[in-house]
């Protein structure tokens, strides 16, 4: 009886709704931690060079993960117009939550 007493009681504690993601978390399961590290440039810019990069430009990373501008770091590879494809998609919430995770490098 008591854990059946408890169980209701957490049902109605839980949050309604989606469970909050973070913006690592999407950077991670939409694949762009295979190619872009946190501090070493390889084929692909680093965390470290987006963010400094587009610094006080958040609006124009945006819109490049979008697909509405052009990248401003030289270089992109055509792989990324994949990616583009799987940003566009992203609710407003979860590329706000993206773009703040890249710049906070």
């Amino acid at each position: 009886m008591k854990k059946l007493i408890f169980l209701i009681i957490s049902l109605f504690l839980l949050p309604v709704g989606s469970f909050a993601v973070t913006g690592e978390d999407i950077f991670k399961s939409k694949g762009c931690s295979g190619c872009h590290s946190k501090s070493f440039d390889s084929f692909a810019p680093s965390l470290s060079t987006i963010s400094k990069s587009y610094y006080k430009r958040k609006d124009d990373l945006k819109a490049y993960l979008r697909g509405k501008k052009p990248g401003i770091i030289k270089g992109e590879p055509k792989a990324m117009r994949g990616f583009i494809n799987i940003t566009k998609k992203l609710s407003d919430e979860e590329l706000e939550a993206l773009v703040n995770y890249l710049l906070s490098h």
